[in-house]
């Protein structure tokens, strides 16, 4: 008992992902980027991915962490310090609404964000792999830089929640000492028996 008291765990985080395609690029006339330059190698109908990591529940998220992917060319935008997520029942939907915020450019306000409209079924609220429709059409995910000059925008289609594992526990500090105090009592009692 004294050993598996002296085990802690390590921080765990659950994912919610969704994904979709580019509808309008920096190709279109909205560039090019410059606080990202990766962000200029996105083209229209590219597969984009952004996922939001955090502690806590769906519902009430914590140490919340948020990253924008483009697979085919590597551009990420990960610099976000403020998120807010609001999750809406409307009819037997789950109708999500993702507000961050970028640290470059002038301000939030001034067009350094990144915004997501999306519903799924309520019921696929904690599933993978769910079909997603996008809301705020013509562009359910908008990714603005530059202080509003970049504006980056694409479909929602796809959904997904992943739990993270339950993490492999790790020995404190006050662990091994009290493990090796228990072997030199072990070795005492076997040499007092003999």
């Amino acid at each position: 008992m004294l050993l598996l008291a002296g085990f802690v765990h390590g921080a765990r985080a659950d994912l919610v992902s969704i994904s979709g395609r580019i509808s309008q690029s920096v190709q279109d006339g909205t560039g090019p980027a410059v606080n990202n330059p990766s962000l200029n190698n996105i083209l229209d109908g590219d597969l984009w991915k952004a996922t939001l990591a955090f502690d806590g529940s769906l519902t009430n998220p914590a140490n919340t962490s948020l990253s924008f992917f483009h697979p085919a060319s590597g551009a990420q935008e990960t610099a976000f310090d403020f998120l807010s997520l609001t999750i809406t029942e409307v009819g037997g939907l789950a109708e999500f609404s993702l507000f961050a915020c970028l640290t470059t450019g002038s301000a939030c306000a001034a067009g350094n964000q990144l915004t997501a409209s999306f519903q799924i079924p309520g019921a696929s609220l904690y599933f993978a792999n769910v079909a997603a429709a996008g809301l705020d059409q013509p562009h359910p995910l908008d990714l603005l830089e530059d202080d509003g000059t970049t504006d980056i925008q694409g479909s929602i289609t796809d959904y997904s929640y992943t739990t993270a594992p339950a993490p492999v526990p790790e020995p404190s500090t006050g662990a091994l000492p009290g493990f090796a105090l228990m072997l030199l009592a072990a070795g005492q009692l076997r040499r007092n028996e003999l």
